[in-house]
């Protein structure tokens, strides 16, 4: 995994503009909805964006088919980023200099968003973030900017409630992937939220054991730490991502570490259990969406029916409701302009779209306040136990 840093995305995000003048441009009015798509297909994100990125085109196949949206068919350019930050800033201006998009989804990992968000606000293109679930988002970007998943805060939240008055785990040992955004604010909100309740972190620093996929594959030092406290943790947080979950899982397990394993979204991915066998048994982890939920069947189905495949995790289900969502936003606020600026106007005035993960409101800023679903592997499968609306959202 390459690392990932806000230098280098503002490296790169500064000779781009400082190459086109950093000049904004108005979208032209159009009498059609164009969509770009940012999807990391390839490389280390793919294992989310891949999901995504099915979950918006069968969307959009289905509005299509069904007439469109105000009667216009979507037109839809996307690419394939690599999860590759200087790839995905230069295809953003791509979509919107040569193909003309007045929208943008996808984005990939909360770096890339902000990185590529940060053009499209240059130019005025509303970009609504896939995958990425930053709170922060739209603070680092501007009022282009939004999320169609719950954020980190309302995620960590409910974890740390689902952890301390469900499991009855007091005190916690934390784990955090220093390369991203994401994993570092995930772990930063777990550590606030969990010892708001009254729970005890047991690891030291802001983050606790910080390990950089560069150059980490042997977590077998950090499982030592653990075992040398005068008080084993009732329970690990891992701020991490699907590539190294496994291995966090089956190293930690094969040292003697068999307190439950916490974790976000992050881990949120079929193939977690299926590498990590019986060492992902009595791990938890938030999540978008309970694949066993009725509403839920219609969508499984007609995914099936297109990818020959079940759904590989709930980023598949927020890429079909971002696609839904932009459809009702133009249609029930554009009053028929399809250019950037209405359509982001559109956007934030959404305030009761039902989808599969839960009710979009933009009434309070780029962030949806969603509901957040407790998942657990077991048996190499990915079992829902919970939903929660978490009390503590508001933690730093």
């Amino acid at each position: 995994m390459k690392k990932r840093t806000r230098i280098l995305a503002a490296v790169i995000i500064g000779a781009l503009l400082a190459a086109l003048g950093a000049g904004a441009v108005s979208a032209e009015e159009t009498s059609t909805v164009k969509i770009g798509g940012l999807w990391a297909l390839t490389g280390w994100f793919d294992s989310y964006e891949v999901a995504g990125s099915k979950g918006f085109e069968l969307a959009m196949d289905q509005i299509n088919a069904e007439g469109g949206i105000d009667g216009h068919q979507i037109e839809y350019v996307s690419y394939d980023t690599t999860s590759d930050l200087a790839t995905a800033t230069s295809l953003t201006l791509k979509l919107i200099e040569q193909d003309n998009v007045n929208v943008i989804v996808g984005l990939n990992d909360p770096n890339t968003a902000i990185a590529c968000g940060t053009l499209c606000q240059e130019y005025g293109i509303p970009n609504i973030a896939n995958t990425s679930t930053l709170p922060y988002t739209q603070e680092r970007v501007g009022d282009t900017a939004f999320l169609i998943a719950y954020g980190d805060n309302i995620q960590a939240a409910a974890m740390a409630e689902y952890a301390y008055n469900t499991l009855g785990l007091k005190s916690a040992y934390v784990v955090t992937n220093n390369t991203d955004e994401f994993t570092i604010a995930l772990s930063k909100y777990f550590i606030s939220h969990f010892t708001a309740l009254g729970g005890t972190i047991l690891s030291d620093g802001d983050l606790g054991s910080e390990y950089d996929t560069n150059t980490s594959t042997d977590f077998s030092s950090i499982a030592n730490q653990i075992l040398a406290l005068d008080e084993l943790p009732d329970a690990v947080f891992l701020g991490c991502f699907t590539d190294e979950a496994p291995l966090l899982l089956k190293q930690f397990r094969e040292a003697g570490l068999d307190m439950p394993m916490l974790s976000g979204d992050g881990m949120d991915d079929l193939s977690v259990a299926e590498i990590a066998g019986e060492a992902a048994n009595n791990s938890y982890f938030s999540t978008h969406v309970n694949y066993a939920d009725e509403s839920t069947t219609a969508f499984q189905e007609a995914y099936r029916e297109k990818y020959g495949e079940d759904p590989q995790n709930a980023f598949a289900a927020l890429g079909y409701d971002n696609m839904y969502m932009i459809k009702y936003a133009v249609e029930n606020y554009a009053n028929g302009d399809y250019s950037a600026a209405s359509i982001r106007n559109a956007i934030a005035q959404v305030t009761d779209f039902e989808g599969l993960t839960g009710t979009v409101s933009y009434a309070d800023g780029n962030v949806p306040n969603k509901t957040v679903f407790i998942n657990e592997f077991k048996d190499g499968g990915s079992y829902n136990v919970t939903s929660i609306v978490p009390t503590f959202t508001d933690a730093e």
